[in-house]
């Protein structure tokens, strides 16, 4: 029997989020595929869209893709998906 993988798909402990760099780490190592690429693109673009007073957009982006983050990382999120995959039958 192989050793299992350190991450199972939401079976691992998601670290505390507390800042736009912890976000960035977790999205490379929990996040979907591609969801690092697309956050950098979304929050360069809402950054950049703001105007200097108000970064509720970027804010917004970052609320975004840590709720993707937590999702990915749901034991109950896990479960439908895989019931889902195996064709719903729920038991």
């Amino acid at each position: 029997m192989s050793a299992q993988p350190e991450y199972a798909g939401g079976t691992a402990p998601l670290p505390e989020i507390r800042t736009v760099d912890d976000l960035r780490s977790l999205l490379s190592r929990y996040g979907f595929p591609g969801d690092r690429e697309r956050f950098e693109e979304e929050l360069a673009a809402a950054v950049g869209a703001s105007p200097t007073d108000d970064f509720e957009g970027a804010a917004a982006v970052v609320r975004a893709y840590r709720h993707r983050v937590q999702i990915r990382n749901s034991p109950e999120i896990t479960a439908a998906l895989e019931d889902a995959r195996a064709g719903g039958s729920g038991t």
